[in-house]
Order: structure tokens, then C-alpha cells, then sequence
């Protein structure tokens, strides 16, 4: 085997010496809270967020490196993202991360668009004036990171709004179990965000929830919620067509079945 030259050495080192995580990675992250849960929250949305894209092996050595730790949170922390079909694990081999699986996040979507479009009704009933700065807050930290444009801040803050109103329609409890089903549904929404005027989309679609919701109208608020989440499948059309190897396989014929199904409904 022919000897690599100091050009390629280098190369190597620079690739070396190039960080996994972004610092942003460990924004939202609790420094209390135990080494598994810090390790998972990292890899969690390091892959949603595309750090880690789908077929991408996951190098453990060099995670643990930079996370300081042992294998032991890692490995804690990659049998959960397993669980949530985000990684594969195959024994003696390497672990990867996971192709996009459409069966799985249309189940997420059906998970989330069925308990959103109650809990924005609810929303509408219980709302106060404390709830209304809140969503006015929430717009406006929206709109500031949609001119930088800023996509990582801008899709927390996405997050964060919906999270507001399922706390005032219930409970965070609530959006917690939503947030754990639709992780392939979020990775899809990522990497629709840099498509042409999809934030501007976006903030007019959240301004029609925040109109209805502060009409105390739940009707009005569930057809803007509806809507707003059923413009997704916009999203997953054109992040395939862009983007089809990031999917798994038989993906193109799902979607077509799917589609199908909804304007037969």
C-alpha cells in the first residue's frame, strides 16, 4: 500500500481537528441534568438539525472525545435514538444514522397534526392577556431571526411557539410526547427551510394561529392550525425530490399511496 503524501497527512488532521457539534448543538441542553440525557439531547438534534445526516456513520471515538465522556452515556444514549429509529445499530459494525423512514413519519404527522389541531382549540378557550404577550413575544423573536435569516434559531423558535400553545391548550407534558413522535417529521421540516420563502410562509401561517387564537375563536384556530400543518406535505414533496437519497427505500411509491388516500378522503 502506497504511502500517503504530507498533502493528504494534512488533510486529514484539518478533518480531524473539525468539530461534530456547533456550539449552538448545546443551547438547550441542562448541564444538571445526567451525562445520558446531555449526550442523547446532542445527537438527538444534531440529527434532526442535519450535523449528522441520514446515512452518516456515527464515530463514537471521536463523539466521546469532544462530549468528554465515556462510552457508556454514548452507547445509553444511541440504544434511545435506536428506539426512535434515528440511528442503526447493527451489532459488530458501525452504527449509522438513520435514513429518513417515510412510514414512520407519517405516523408522526398523523400523532401531531390530530393533538395540535385539539390543543389550539383549547388553546382558543383559555386564552388570557399573559397568553397573548407570550404569543407576541414568540412572533416577534420569529420575525428577527427570519431577517438575519438565522434557520437553526429560527426552528426553535418555530418549536418553542408550537410548545406555547399546547402549554396554554394543556400541558408541556403534552407537547413532549408530540416532540418525541415526530423526529423524522423534524427533519424533514429542516431541511425544507431553506426553500424559497418557506420562513415568510411560515411566520403568515403562525400570524393566522395568533389571530384566531386571540378571537378566542377555536374554530377559526383549528383551520389555521389544520392548514398550517397540512402544508408539511408541500415540505416532504419538494425535500424529496431535492433530496430522494436521504430517504429510505420504496419512500417515492409511500408517498404516492398517501397522497392518494388524502384526496380520496
Amino acid at each position: 500500500m502506497p504511502r500517503p503524501t504530507k498533502k493528504e497527512l494534512e488533510a486529514r488532521q484539518s478533518e480531524a481537528d473539525i468539530p461534530i457539534f456547533p456550539s449552538w448543538i448545546f443551547s438547550e441542553i441542562k448541564p444538571a441534568t445526567p451525562l445520558t440525557s446531555q449526550t442523547y439531547s446532542a445527537m438527538r438534534r444534531a440529527i434532526i438539525e442535519m450535523v449528522l445526516p441520514p446515512g452518516s456513520p456515527v464515530n463514537e471515538k471521536k463523539i466521546c472525545e469532544e462530549l468528554h465522556i465515556s462510552r457508556t452515556p454514548l452507547r445509553e444514549a444511541l440504544l434511545k435514538l435506536n428506539d426512535e429509529a434515528l440511528v442503526k445499530i447493527v451489532p459488530n459494525q458501525r452504527t449509522t444514522v438513520a435514513k429518513i423512514d417515510l412510514e414512520t413519519m407519517l405516523e408522526g404527522q398523523l400523532i401531531r397534526q390530530s393533538l395540535e389541531v385539539k390543543l389550539v382549540r383549547l388553546a382558543a378557550m383559555r386564552m388570557t392577556p399573559a397568553h397573548e404577550r407570550a404569543l407576541d413575544l414568540s412572533m416577534y423573536q420569529q420575525h428577527q431571526a427570519a431577517a438575519i435569516p438565522d434557520l437553526h434559531l429560527s426552528f426553535r423558535l418555530d418549536e418553542e411557539f408550537h410548545e406555547l400553545i399546547a402549554s396554554i391548550g394543556a400541558s408541556s407534558r403534552t407537547w413532549r410526547i408530540i416532540k418525541s413522535a415526530k423526529a423524522h417529521v423534524d427533519r424533514v421540516r429542516h431541511l425544507a427551510y431553506p426553500r424559497e420563502n418557506r420562513l415568510d410562509q411560515i411566520l403568515e401561517e403562525h400570524a393566522a394561529i395568533v389571530t384566531a387564537l386571540k378571537s378566542r375563536d377555536p374554530g377559526l384556530a383549528r383551520e389555521a392550525m389544520h392548514s398550517h400543518l397540512g402544508n408539511f406535505f408541500n415540505s416532504l414533496q419538494f425535500v424529496m425530490n431535492e433530496r430522494k437519497e436521504l430517504f429510505s427505500h420504496g419512500a417515492e411509491e409511500l408517498l404516492a399511496q398517501h397522497l392518494s388516500i388524502e384526496r380520496n378522503e
